[in-house]
């Protein structure tokens, strides 16, 4: 195949991470992606990191991080610059701006219930696979597992290079990661997955906030 080199969907604050972690570094925002703005949201990956233990597909301490999250988020003023030459008009961001990104079924299950009851019905929330293909201002990722001790389908599932950059490259402007601290604590007992810890360590990094 050819590898297109150039995203009009990321803004390059987004890209940087997705180039890093699965391109080598050749992947490049056009310039349509820098018009876009969300008030008062810089622009990337933002890694918010929620204290947990013993959870293995489900983290209720997550989930609830994340309906704390979306009152900051929601009616935002948006601009999506779709370059069609006209001005762009700011307008709100509403729940299908947002996308929420679960590792297991059982975390999505939870998440919707969760979103649903207290007032976010239209948050679309689902597994990397459902998503492939999509796009949305706001991606909110949740990786539920606590750390190595608790994972249930190995580390090479969970920390996937490829299936996180799937997850956080349907944002157009920010996406934030919420995990365990404990997740860049593993021990892998394979050179794969060594690979796949060192990748997740080096996406974290640039900016992280601890509640």
């Amino acid at each position: 195949g050819y590898f297109l080199g150039l995203t009009y969907r990321m803004h390059p604050a987004l890209t940087s991470h997705v180039s890093q972690l699965q391109y080598d570094n050749r992947l490049e925002s056009d310039s349509i992606c820098s018009n876009r703005s969300l008030s008062e949201v810089d622009p990337g990956l933002h890694v918010l990191e929620v204290e947990h233990e013993g959870n293995t597909v489900l983290s209720i301490e997550e989930a609830r991080a994340i309906l704390e999250l979306l009152p900051k988020l929601i009616g935002k003023d948006w601009i999506d610059d779709s370059g069609g030459g006209s001005p762009q008009i700011a307008r709100p961001i509403v729940e299908t701006d947002v996308v929420v990104v679960a590792a297991f079924n059982r975390q999505v299950r939870y998440l919707k219930t969760l979103l649903g009851n207290n007032g976010y019905p239209d948050i679309r929330v689902g597994t990397v696979d459902k998503f492939q293909g999509q796009q949305a201002p706001i991606v909110i990722v949740s990786m539920a597992t606590s750390s190595s001790e608790d994972l249930p389908r190995g580390l090479e599932f969970l920390l996937s290079p490829n299936r996180l950059n799937v997850a956080i490259s349907r944002a157009k402007w920010v996406c934030y990661l919420v995990r365990s601290p404990q997740l860049s604590k593993m021990e892998p007992s394979s050179a794969k997955g060594m690979i796949s810890l060192g990748k997740f360590v080096s996406l974290c990094k640039p900016k992280t906030s601890r509640r």
